[in-house]
């Protein structure tokens, strides 16, 4: 029997900080310490539930390495301990597993706490340029640091010694995966989860002429976050919305997140309601069939993923054959992902929940997936397609990519993904009894359609990166060009 698989992904919800303005209401709450009894409870509780709830908490680290590192980090616990010292102790355990969907919810009241209470951020936001660390965006007071700098050191220490602790509490496949998560947005957030409040340092940079110079710098509080929000330009890397045109005679089509937009919480049924969806989608392929066009671009980067039940049927505009999301998909069942499924009632996924709850915890077992059929009416696209990715494709929208190259569907033009679609993911999560922290883990593992185990993101067919201090979309006119070679060649 075919089962219609869920491959919740939109790794932000629980993975990365909370933003500023979505909290600013939530009034403090006094700090408590924990005792020890409680601090050892809980992460003995964290440990069993995430052997006995992951897929496989040790693909990637073996038991005895995670065995001997429990030992170490259950032998520091000494004296009582605050909520985000607990949450700073337990994280880098937890992402040990080296998935990019296991990992500890970020301490949002501590960090609360933290801004509201007049603490003060690291003032930039980064972005990776091979082994160099570059300003993306400056939030300081000093005018002479620019976009596009080269930070070296902070009060003489090298950077990249900063940013190898950072990545102790950042979860991924590999560094090429970390670094993604930290230039959408969260270094700020994890400077602070590391270091803790900034109020002053010296910053070592290398300007664009290739000088050293050091300046003296502040950190920026809440006050002054909210005046300079309106004038700091952010990258923006993340793209969720819809969108759709024509660029002359090419369809450009940006799908935006492949979930519900109007909710992110993946917890609720509203989140895979896909009507919304489906409605704009055929909505495009009309106006495409109706002009009749015959080249279509892709828009998938700063895509945070989503479901497949919502990508599925737009591929279907496409498909040329049968398909589907993996080659293989196998689940682990336990009591923690039984808890939830016991409460879904959505008629296409009671299959798959019968199958969870049916089976006895601890059990894996593979999903018949089944295949997704091409669109075979007046609305079904037979030209050319392109799909635009970057490492910013994350979750479903890399599985997307995966699925384009795989069956030969299109061409992928853009940057590898920090995703890797050979993974494990479809994540629940538990609390821990006595904090309350939240983890989240992966009761699934797939391999991409092709067969491929690799871990590594999707390689694009005309490798291409954007650069962001220009005003070029460098990966959109490598596509354009790309199309236009080909309707030449065609012609002739």
């Amino acid at each position: 029997m075919k089962v219609l698989l869920r491959t919740t992904i939109l790794l932000y919800i629980f993975l990365f900080p909370y933003r500023v303005s979505a909290i600013d209401d939530v009034a403090d709450n006094a700090e408590r310490l924990y005792s020890v009894n409680e601090v050892r409870e809980d992460f003995s509780y964290l440990y069993e539930t995430l052997q006995i709830s992951s897929y496989d908490l040790f693909l990637n680290t073996k038991k005895p390495e995670y065995d001997s590192a429990f030992r170490q980090v259950l032998d520091s616990i000494s004296g009582p301990m605050s909520l985000l010292e607990v949450s700073r102790l337990f994280q880098p355990f937890v992402i040990l597993a080296g998935f990019s969907h296991c990992a500890l919810e970020f301490p949002s009241e501590p960090y609360r706490q933290f801004y509201q209470n007049g603490g003060h951020w690291f003032p930039f936001e980064i972005i990776f340029q091979g082994d160099k660390v570059l300003i993306a965006a400056n939030w300081s007071e000093n005018e002479n640091i620019e976009p596009g700098d080269e930070i070296l050191t902070v009060d003489g220490i090298d950077i990249q010694q900063l940013i190898a602790q950072i990545f102790l509490v950042t979860q991924g496949e590999n560094e090429y995966a970390k670094r993604a998560l930290l230039e959408i947005g969260s270094f700020m957030d994890r400077w602070w989860y590391v270091f803790g409040d900034f109020r002053s340092g010296t910053v070592g940079i290398r300007k664009h002429g290739g000088q050293r110079q050091d300046f003296q710098i502040e950190g920026i509080d809440l006050a002054q976050w909210r005046q300079k929000s309106p004038t700091v330009q952010s990258p923006g890397f993340i793209k969720d919305g819809r969108a759709f045109k024509f660029i002359g005679d090419v369809a450009y089509l940006r799908p935006g997140i492949f979930l519900n937009k109007e909710s992110r919480d993946i917890t609720t049924q509203k989140t895979f309601d896909n009507g919304e969806f489906l409605d704009f989608i055929e909505s495009v392929f009309t106006r495409i069939a109706g002009r009749g066009v015959h080249q279509l671009i892709i828009d998938i980067r700063g895509n945070n993923g989503g479901d497949n039940s919502f990508s599925d049927p737009m591929i279907a505009y496409f498909a040329n054959q049968p398909f589907r999301i993996a080659s293989k998909f196998s689940v682990r069942t336990s009591e923690v992902t039984k808890s939830f499924w016991k409460d879904v009632d959505i008629a296409k996924f009671q299959e798959l929940k019968r199958l969870i709850l049916s089976h006895e915890n601890g059990t894996r077992f593979d999903i018949d997936l089944g295949e997704t059929m091409p669109r075979n009416d007046e609305l079904s696209f037979t030209g050319n397609v392109v799909v635009l990715i970057d490492r910013f494709s994350f979750s479903n929208a890399a599985v997307v990519a995966a699925i384009v190259q795989d069956y030969g569907f299109g061409t992928l033009v853009g940057e590898e993904t920090s995703y890797t679609p050979s993974s494990c993911a479809a994540i629940h999560q538990f609390n821990l009894p006595n904090t309350n922290i939240s983890a989240v883990y992966p009761k699934a593992c797939s391999i991409r359609p092709n067969g491929d185990k690799s871990i590594r993101g999707v390689v694009a067919d005309h490798v291409i990166s954007d650069n962001l201090f220009t005003e070029e979309d460098e990966i959109l006119t490598v596509a354009l060009k790309l199309i236009e070679k080909t309707d030449s060649t065609i012609m002739q």
